[in-house]
């Protein structure tokens, strides 16, 4: 048996003995799988920002009130969660001037009715965690009154949930006091089982008792809606609606520790109301406002995707929800928010203005009247504060699944300050910082093994423009700069996307100056590395690979050997009589949920199946996808199954002469 080998005396089968699993697989279910078209962290983030940039500056010369009302609130809550996601002290700036302009009041607008006056508390409570400055007194007040006094029939429409329902498991945490997470269970449970009964249908004959339809799996609004149909004969469930509730579950979820017994209750109903919304999902990725009825108002609304896009990243990233399911969704609804919903300028479209019910959109591609220095023209009615939050909301939440490897990862300084160490520059929190005085400075982050790394994140202490550079090794002695921002004079965040994908186990950030601030000190909040999607280890890296005909030069084995730079040929075009197979032996029967397939861009996979085997003579397809004609990655997911041998068979290619795969990955289960 003829061996190679690879990297520091590893021994790879040679392809000759792998041949023979090439020959017709058995019969095979038909595929239940799609491929994910996943954006960088640095993209997702960028996107976010520039709905955030164009509008932040419209809040000072808005005449859109109340200030303090649900509206802004959930607008801010969005510029909060955009804060926490990018470390831009821009954002949280724009948080603590919101509150102050407000004497950190809570609305007592007539319009306003408690719930939806209490908005404003939840982000007022989170901005206080940061800054003390954030004055709780008013908010404290209304919620000891609401414990005491407010009935769970004031939660007679589902917003309520939303606007009301996620303070209580924080003033639980404040005050101590459980009473916070019985109250919010009763307004919860009396909207779901009893919110038919509200006053407002008094002498209605109403078809249920309470809002949450079981066999629909939502919502309806309120009573008034229980039952009805449309024009077109559909029940109706808006969209929106259905999206606080869902986003309410998020919320919830999020302040409540994790081994709290609540939580049940709200997770089982993120994943009913998953499982539902998920077919109801457009082909261009958006919702409609009428969420059984997309022919009623067939314009793509942003306000329910985005809350639903949310909803579904924090459950993803929470293990709510189950990720082979629920990522394409979430990918899908991403591409849609930003490549219909979100404009070049940053102003975003296809919201429904505020209502009780579905409705058309504002589909303008720009504000009736563009924003100036003096004036908010009539962006904030055209596409409402709320709309905007959410739309923040969800790209934090996307942005939060591609998690960085380096994230808490074994750090080391050639210097550090007593109190700013080293361990705060990827703890992940974007509050500390690691400090160190004069130029230049460096900190090296150990991966623990080796990732395809695409881009970076820097966060500089008052958003200062520093000169730096980042390097990568897979052997912690020599060194590729990735990226040279030496001459760099941009303040704020910066997101560096790399020329080209490289692995690395160690990465290097080195500070050699600082643009515009009289200071010797480098001060960096956090600095982030990242994969294109929420790295897993590669189980099919260095394991033994075979090619169905493999190209001179252009080995098997170089698809599984975790380098861009090397990449596997075909010998000849795949077609479906003659498809063009890579093989690769995990090593031992292991559960598996994802493939993800680099490209050689140009000459890439199209149409091509993925197949398993336990055995290596009978095969099961598993998915069957279109990919792209770019470098990827396509990252197929399927329901979990037990593989020892992954199989990637194209039948047809980018190009009329081979197929070709820098990179050929394979992933554990979640939660395996």
């Amino acid at each position: 048996m003829a061996v190679r080998r690879l990297h520091a005396g590893l021994v790879v089968l040679a392809a000759a003995a792998l041949v023979a699993p090439f020959a017709a697989p058995a019969a095979s279910a038909a595929a239940v799988s799609a491929t994910v078209d996943l954006p960088r962290h640095s993209q997702v983030l960028a996107a976010t920002m520039r709905a955030a940039d164009y509008y932040r500056g419209t809040y000072a010369t808005t005449t859109l009130t109340p200030k303090n009302g649900w509206s802004w609130a959930t607008y801010f809550q969005g510029v909060q969660a955009l804060y926490r996601a990018s470390g831009d002290s821009r954002y949280l700036s724009d948080g603590m001037a919101w509150g102050t302009s407000n004497a950190w009041g809570i609305s007592t607008n007539v319009y306003e009715i408690d719930p939806n006056s209490i908005k404003a508390a939840e982000t007022y409570y989170d901005l206080h965690a940061i800054n003390s400055a954030a004055s709780l007194t008013a908010a404290d007040a209304t919620m000891a009154a609401d414990l005491t006094n407010l009935p769970v029939s004031r939660y007679d429409w589902i917003d309520a949930l939303f606007m009301g329902l996620p303070d209580f498991p924080r003033w639980a945490v404040r005050t101590g006091n459980s009473a916070y997470l019985a109250k919010m269970d009763a307004f919860y449970t009396w909207a779901r089982d009893s919110g038919g009964t509200s006053s407002r249908c008094s002498g209605r004959t109403v078809a249920q008792p309470g809002l949450y339809d079981a066999s629909q799996g939502l919502w309806y609004r309120d009573c008034t809606f229980i039952g009805a149909k449309d024009a077109n004969g559909k029940l109706v469930f808006w969209s929106r609606g259905n999206g606080w509730v869902i986003a309410a579950m998020a919320n919830v979820l999020e302040a409540l520790p994790a081994n709290d017994p609540h939580r049940a209750m709200y997770s089982s109903m993120l994943q009913t109301m998953a499982a539902h919304l998920r077919p109801l999902q457009g082909s261009d990725g958006m919702w409609r406002s009428s969420l059984e009825d997309a022919a009623l108002f067939p314009t793509p609304e942003t306000s329910g995707t985005a809350l639903i896009t949310y909803a579904l990243a924090y459950g993803i990233r929470a293990g709510i929800l189950d990720a082979p399911t629920y990522l394409p969704v979430v990918a899908k609804a991403w591409q849609g928010l930003t490549s219909i919903a979100l404009q070049p300028s940053g102003f975003v479209t296809d919201c429904q203005a505020a209502a009780s019910g579905p409705g058309a959109s504002y589909t303008g591609t720009a504000p009736r009247t563009a924003p100036t220095s003096t004036s908010s023209g009539t962006v904030n009615t055209d596409s409402q504060p709320f709309c905007v939050g959410a739309f923040l909301m969800a790209g934090s939440a996307v942005a939060g699944l591609t998690s960085s490897p380096s994230t808490g990862r074994p750090v080391t300084a050639t210097a550090q300050q007593t109190g700013n160490e080293a361990t705060h520059v990827d703890d992940g929190n974007v509050t500390t910082r690691w400090s160190a005085e004069t130029f230049p400075q460096s900190v090296t982050i150990d991966l623990g093994s080796t990732y395809r790394l695409s881009n970076s994140m820097l966060v500089p202490y008052q958003d200062r423009a520093y000169r730096y550079r980042v390097q990568t090794s897979t052997d912690n002695k020599t060194w590729t700069t990735v990226v040279d921002r030496t001459t760099n004079t941009a303040t704020g965040v910066r997101l560096d996307d790399f020329a080209t994908t490289v692995s690395a186990r160690y990465v290097r950030l080195t500070v050699t100056g600082v643009y515009g601030v009289s200071t010797d000190w480098v001060s960096i909040q956090e600095f982030a590395v990242y994969d294109r999607f929420a790295p897993r280890v590669d189980l099919a890296r260095a394991h033994p690979t075979a090619g169905s005909m493999t190209a001179s030069g252009h080995p098997a084995t170089a698809a599984t050997d975790g380098s861009s730079a090397t990449w596997w040929s075909s010998a000849s075009a795949p077609t479906t009589s003659a498809p063009q197979s890579l093989l690769v032996d995990l090593g031992a029967s292991t559960p598996v949920d994802t493939v993800r397939v680099f490209s050689r861009a140009g000459c890439g996979p199209h149409h091509t199946n993925v197949l398993v085997s336990t055995t290596g003579s009978s095969y099961t397809t598993v998915a069957s996808v279109d990919l792209p004609n770019t470098e990827g990655p396509g990252q197929v997911v399927f329901p979990t199954v037990n593989a020892r041998w992954v199989r990637l068979s194209s039948t047809s290619s980018w190009c009329s002469t081979a197929v070709s795969v820098e990179e050929l990955e394979v992933f554990r289960a979640l939660g395996s």
